[in-house]
């Protein structure tokens, strides 16, 4: 079985990333991503593009994809503007997705955001909210929308100030049991959950909330 995974050099897609490489289930790995992962494997293809409008088209010519995994995505001040991000966040993501199901994917699992809501009058939620709602009108035998909360763990790259201060918030919450609604979850922690789901969801689609989320990672240690 192969499993295309997006985000592979982001804190969950690495995650993602380094555990599928050990799972037995698993015998070859294909990522797209504008950087080489940092993984050394035989089972990994890894497909380097700084073009991620050309990516769709890269991952329609792989074989045998049977589980994709995204956990891509960027910020609006990366982005460079409001526009960029929504090209970005939804539109390659989308059409990477179509792609995939196109290329035999049978199993979607997306990571998606807590609050996402594609009626939000906040763009990076709406934005979330508006991929969810496409990827599962692409209709796949099997959808996993996972809403973590605020995510903790070493980034290869900065995030903006908002995130980085909500990380560090979130990390103090976590370590003193604090109760601040916003459910930190650590990256290792997402992933362990992703690929779980990927090989024991029940239903068609299955959409886990952040609170539901924490449950399952304590019931998988």
């Amino acid at each position: 079985m192969s499993a295309l995974i997006l985000g592979s050099t982001g804190l969950v897609g690495n995650e993602i990333l380094q555990q599928v490489n050990k799972a037995n289930f698993i015998e070859k790995l294909v990522t797209v991503s504008r950087k080489r992962p940092q993984l050394t494997s035989d089972k990994l293809t890894a497909i380097v593009d700084n073009d991620s409008t050309k990516w769709p088209e890269l991952i329609k010519k792989q074989q045998d994809l049977k589980i994709g995994f995204s956990a891509f995505g960027t910020t609006r001040s990366a982005a460079g503007s409001a526009e960029n991000f929504v090209k970005i966040d939804h539109g390659v993501n989308y059409e990477c997705a179509k792609a995939a199901k196109e290329a035999g994917v049978e199993t979607y699992v997306l990571i998606s955001s807590v609050g996402s809501n594609s009626k939000s009058s906040f763009l990076y939620l709406k934005t979330k909210g508006q991929l969810e709602e496409d990827i599962l009108g692409l209709d796949f035998p099997k959808t996993i929308i996972l809403r973590p909360g605020v995510l903790l763990g070493e980034r290869q790259a900065a995030k903006n100030f908002g995130n980085n201060f909500a990380a560090s918030i979130g990390g103090l919450a976590r370590k003193f049991n604090l109760s601040l609604g916003m459910n930190p979850i650590s990256g290792e922690e997402v992933a362990k959950a992703a690929i779980h789901l990927s090989q024991n969801a029940k239903d068609k689609v299955e959409i886990i909330e952040a609170s539901d989320l924490l449950k399952l990672v304590k019931e998988l240690k």
